[in-house]
């Protein structure tokens, strides 16, 4: 009796481990493929191009690296884990910071866009040539993406067709404003150089607002990046000062629990900040 309920145990365990693996393994395969095709896509949206063949692998030597050499360092598993995830998703992060600046710069030189082009249409010139002589003089990312709308218009696709192709790689409400009045004033036949003008002057206001709420912010940033490293510093000075009971935070199961217990305090932090002030920290 004692034999086979011991098989049975040895069975399930087995039977459990197997189940664990290929979930794990299931998973793992959906997430590198989701991970690939959005690294692709964002890198695309910033006009580098590279194979990611090995990002994958990369990416996990450098988190299990990170893992084994803090935990060899500071003999803290819970900690090494912790920093070994970050070290994980932290390229990923850059990436997408990247994406939304160059929208950023994208969205600023937008009026500038718009006062060219109605200057050059007001001078006889027609939409298509201004849109090459802005693409010429325009810096990036607004000459590769206005670039890029012209090359697709070479290659058949049509202008509405064109901007609609560009307000998906920038999704911002000023894109759409503008991509709707050229749409819109193409295809009415109106004024489009007074169209635009007015447009832009709504849009340099737009801009203004928005720095000057930036400024007014500046505050509020500043005090989550202080709070946010507060505990990070006194854990330093700390270190320093009373090395012992420092060291019973990385070897000990309670202290462990304490460190878990501060990084998730302070990944819910930086997460409620950023809901409430709105920004990227």
């Amino acid at each position: 009796m004692n034999t086979l309920a011991l098989v049975s145990g040895c069975l399930s365990i087995a039977l459990g481990a197997w189940l664990g693996q290929r979930l794990f393994f299931s998973a793992s395969q959906q997430y590198r493929k989701n991970l690939t095709e959005q690294t692709r896509s964002e890198l695309s949206d910033l006009f580098v191009f590279i194979d990611l063949t090995h990002l994958w692998p990369v990416l996990v030597c450098v988190s299990v690296g990170t893992s084994v050499l803090l935990w060899l360092l500071i003999e803290s598993i819970l900690f090494a884990v912790c920093v070994g995830g970050v070290s994980f998703i932290l390229p990923r992060m850059m990436l997408s910071r990247a994406v939304r600046k160059r929208q950023q710069r994208f969205d600023a030189q937008l009026p500038d866009l718009l006062l060219s082009l109605s200057g050059a249409l007001r001078a006889g010139a027609g939409l298509a040539v201004a849109l090459k002589y802005i693409v010429q003089e325009s810096s990036a990312p607004l000459s590769q993406e206005l670039g890029l709308v012209l090359r697709e218009q070479r290659m058949g696709v049509g202008f509405t067709q064109a901007l609609a192709n560009l307000y998906q790689r920038m999704p911002s409400e000023s894109v759409e404003l503008v991509t709707t009045m050229l749409t819109v004033g193409t295809c009415s036949g109106a004024s489009l150089a007074d169209l635009l003008e007015r447009l832009c002057t709504n849009l340099r206001a737009r801009q203004h607002l928005e720095r000057k709420i930036e400024v007014m912010t500046t505050q509020g940033k500043m005090q989550a990046w202080i709070m946010g490293a507060l505990p990070l510093v006194l854990l330093l000075v700390l270190s320093q000062i009373d090395p012992l009971s420092v060291h019973l935070l990385h070897s000990s199961a309670l202290g462990q629990a304490v460190l878990g217990t501060l990084f998730i305090l302070e990944c819910l932090g930086v997460y409620f900040l950023r809901r409430i002030l709105a920004i990227h920290v």
